[in-house]
């Protein structure tokens, strides 16, 4: 017990005689430093403010609270310049939007145009058709009419009619009725059929 007392007193005399000095040497350091200017507090805060404990305990310097109003506003103004940069990209992009839209409907229109043209071509076609079949049936009527009738008032009908008319009536005719119809016209009128209908071919 004694050598434990005798240890902890030599122990505590010289950590008394280290300390004390030290401490008069820092507190002489720091008044030298003090006079000739140096801010000594400034560094001691600084490093007091980076550590987690000791941070609560040193109060803010002007210059630490300015670095981090300094670092508010840099965080503040990429905020907003990347918000900006968002907001340039949307209206580009609505731009293109707007444009595809745009190109979407012209292709519409030009789809229902052209589906228009072509059921109207169909329509015309479809009543060009059936202009043409009673155009048939028609023509088909007047040959039997022509056929049923006697050979001499049907040249005198026939000379009278358009040219392509009285073709048509002639190519319906069997050889037999052509061939009365024809002796009944006069021989300029005879000639100009025969020769009209040995230019289309139709008859031998």
């Amino acid at each position: 017990m004694a050598d434990k007392e005798k240890r902890s007193g030599k122990f505590g005399s010289i950590l008394l005689f280290i300390m004390i000095p030290l401490i008069f040497l820092i507190i002489v350091a720091s008044i030298i430093l003090w006079a000739a200017g140096v801010d000594v507090m400034k560094p001691i805060q600084e490093t007091a403010a980076k550590t987690p404990v000791l941070k609560e305990l040193v109060p803010e310097t002007k210059e630490m609270k300015s670095a981090a109003e300094k670092q508010k506003e840099d965080r503040t103004a990429s905020l907003e310049k990347t918000i900006k940069e968002q907001k340039s990209e949307i209206n580009i992009l609505n731009k293109d939007l707007d444009t595809s839209k745009s190109e979407i409907d012209n292709l519409n229109q030009k789809i229902r145009s052209l589906k228009q043209e072509a059921e109207q071509q169909q329509k015309t076609k479809t009543d060009e058709t059936k202009k043409d079949a009673a155009d048939s049936a028609g023509k088909d009527k007047m040959i039997n009419i022509y056929k049923s009738m006697d050979s001499g008032k049907a040249a005198s009908i026939i000379v009278k009619l358009k040219e392509k008319e009285a073709l048509d009536i002639l190519n319906g005719l069997s050889k037999k009725q052509l061939a009365e119809i024809l002796t009944k016209m006069t021989p300029e009128q005879a000639a100009k059929y025969t020769e009209k209908l040995s230019a289309d071919g139709n008859k031998e």
